[in-house]
Order: structure tokens, then sequence, then C-alpha cells
């Protein structure tokens, strides 16, 4: 299918992480011609690990014929007291899955010749109805729409919205996970089948669960186990705790494997003083914790013609929310739809699906402000 009787339809996607294939593949199976460019060369990192299932994130794989995402899932939540116990139990099954995952069937779902790895667009411009975006090899490609889906640093958005800035949230996550084979046998039992949730001693919380393991493995044993634990940190200490172990100060993460041993070493110990045994036990084994700041980016608008801005390009949702794989999922299926029904008119469709992603993303943000609002009433109090 084709939106004009003289063309395919051509779109050029930056970005090739989860909102770039969702993208990908949902405007393919309308008979677009796609190509995604990536800017990482090789296999692309997991971005913070575990993720909590939401049903527009599966509703889009079945719309979509995407292979089915492997789960894990547990019977119910469990809330912890920093000092110990076993807690409070609420009957609440849930399912959870990896970035890692999410990223392998979506980027199955890709044919090889429409993703390009290692191709960074650097400028994009736009004149009449097409759009041409300039690569980092010098290459001009030329397109009918372009989707920059190059993340929350996105160079798309800096050039068209200069005056949106990522505000930090005043906290940072810190995560890890642990081969299920590699977590001792108490704390494996204490965890099992359970979403475990603790408030720290002066402030934040972490929680644990299970989530798949390699190759999206979910057999009792082939598990990985995955905690995250929010901390605040000053904006005057973040440079510091964003440098890695040879000194180089990262922008708003560190990878796993680069976090200081002095730094992994003082999260360990914080760690004996704040959280519940058991929480701060699942630390102490884990070897290579990593980081992410919280940031929140709003904008007023996500469409400047045809060049329209997508996942974390144009808001971020903050972690707890669970919300960001399920809005890139509802974004890109928002984009389907309006192009499908509009069929000849593009910026209809367009303008379209502008409003919704206003709608959604300031209602997500409302939603992580007002979390992180709680959780700091909270600390107040301790």
């Amino acid at each position: 299918m084709s939106w004009h009787a003289d063309h395919d339809f051509t779109v050029t996607i930056s970005g090739g992480s989860i909102a770039g294939l969702c993208n990908a593949i949902a405007l393919r199976r309308l008979g677009a011609t796609i190509r995604v460019h990536e800017r990482v060369p090789g296999p692309m990192m997991a971005r913070g690990a575990g993720i909590v299932v939401q049903r527009e994130l599966t509703r889009f794989f079945a719309e979509n014929g995407v292979r089915p995402l492997p789960f894990t899932s547990c019977r119910g939540r469990r809330y912890l007291d920093h000092n110990g116990g076993d807690g409070v139990l609420q009957e609440m099954p849930q399912e959870f899955t990896s970035w890692e995952a999410i990223h392998a069937a979506l980027r199955a779902a890709v044919p090889d010749e429409c993703y390009r790895a290692g191709s960074e667009v650097t400028t994009v411009i736009q004149t009449g109805s097409k759009v041409s975006a300039t690569l980092g090899d010098g290459t001009v490609v030329e397109s009918d729409l372009f989707v920059a889906a190059d993340g929350s640093g996105s160079a798309t958005r800096r050039a068209m919205l200069p005056d949106v800035e990522a505000g930090y949230a005043g906290y940072v996550a810190w995560r890890g996970t642990l081969d299920e084979s590699d977590v001792p046998p108490d704390l494996l039992s204490f965890f099992d089948d359970l979403f475990t949730f603790s408030e720290a001693r002066s402030g934040g919380h972490m929680l644990v669960y299970f989530i798949p393991g390699k190759d999206g493995a979910v057999t009792t044993g082939s598990r990985r186990l995955n905690w995250v634990w929010y901390v605040h940190v000053a904006l005057a200490d973040l440079a510091n705790v964003l440098t890695d172990r040879n000194g180089v100060r990262h922008r708003s993460s560190l990878p796993r494997g680069t976090t200081p041993q002095s730094t992994v070493a003082a999260l360990k110990a914080r760690a004996l003083r704040e959280l519940h045994p058991k929480m701060a036990a699942l630390i102490s084994e884990t070897r290579d914790p990593f980081l992410q700041t919280i940031l929140d980016v709003t904008v007023p608008k996500t469409l400047f013609g045809r060049i329209l801005l997508a996942g974390d390009a144009a808001f971020v949702a903050r972690p707890h929310t669970a919300g960001g794989t399920a809005k890139a999922a509802y974004e890109a299926s928002v984009l389907a739809r309006a192009l499908k029904s509009a069929r000849a008119n593009v910026d209809v469709a367009l303008q379209s699906t502008e409003r919704l992603q206003l709608e959604y993303g300031s209602a997500l943000y409302q939603y992580g402000l007002a979390l992180g609002n709680r959780w700091s009433r909270e600390r107040s109090t301790d």
C-alpha cells in the first residue's frame, strides 16, 4: 500500500532502540519503505535490564506479528520494612521481561536490509514535502517522513527545540542483575514468585523481581534476579557519581562494568545501613551494579512538518512509571493507525499523531512527577 499513487511512501528512522524499531515494524506493515539508522555499530547494550510488562507492549506485539515476548511472573507484591521481617503480602499477579528480550524480539522483526548499524544522522532538513537526512559519512538520504527516535539526548530535539532541556529529578537508579544460578539459596527462596519492595531508611526505595535470563530463558534456574534502588544524589555530587573507573564523565548513566570499585563498595556499605537485610545482601552479591540518572524531558510539540519526535526523544518517562516501552509501542501504533485512516493526507495524520503523543506523554510525565513527589514527602517525614 502507498499513500501516493506515483511513489512508495518512504520513512527514515533515526535510532534503533525500542521506539525506532516499533515505528519501523508498524510502518513497514502498512507498506512503507523504511530505513533505520542506528548510531551504535555493534550489539546494543541493555538499558535498564528489568521491565514490567504493560498491555500496550503486548498488544503491539500481537497486532504486528512480532514473536512472543518471553516473560516471568509472580503471584503478588510484598512490602518490606527496612528494619527487617517478612513484610506484607498483596495478591497481585504480574509479568516481567527485560530490555534485552524486547529489543531482540523487535530487531528480529526488522529485516537486515532495513537496518543500518554504525550510521548516525547528523542533520535533518525539510524541503517541500521531502526530508533530507545527512549521515555521519556524508551520505544524504531523502524520505517522505523522518522519525527521530534517537533517545533522551536526541540531537533532532535539540535542533528543533533548543530551549528544551532535560531536568534532573534529584535521584538516580542503581541497578543490578544476578544469574539465578549465582543467587544464594536463602535469597532465592526469599524473592521467588514475588515483586518485592522496600523503603530505605533515609529515603528512596528498592524493588526486586525475576526477569528472563540469557536468550530469553524463563525456566527455573535460568532466570535473572533484577533489582533497582532509587537513591537521592545532590546535583553537586552528580558529576562524581557519573565518573567511571577510567575517570571518564558520562552524561546520564554508567553502563554495566564501568562503575569504580570504590563507588560499588560505598553503595554496598550504604545498603547495609539503609535497606532491609535481604535487599542489602542481594546488592552485596552483585558484582557490577550500574547507574541511570533520572531525568524529566517534556516538549510543547513533537511535529515539525514531516519530522516527528518519538519515544524518549519526545517525553522521557521516569522508570518507576513502567511506562517507557509502553509509550514507544503506543506512539508507533498511533502513527500507523493515523496514516492508514488518512491515506492520502499524510500531514493530517501526523497532526493527529502529535495530539495523541502530547496527551499521553504529558499524562505519563505527571504520573512520574506524582510518584517522585510522594517519595520526597515520605523522605521528609523519616
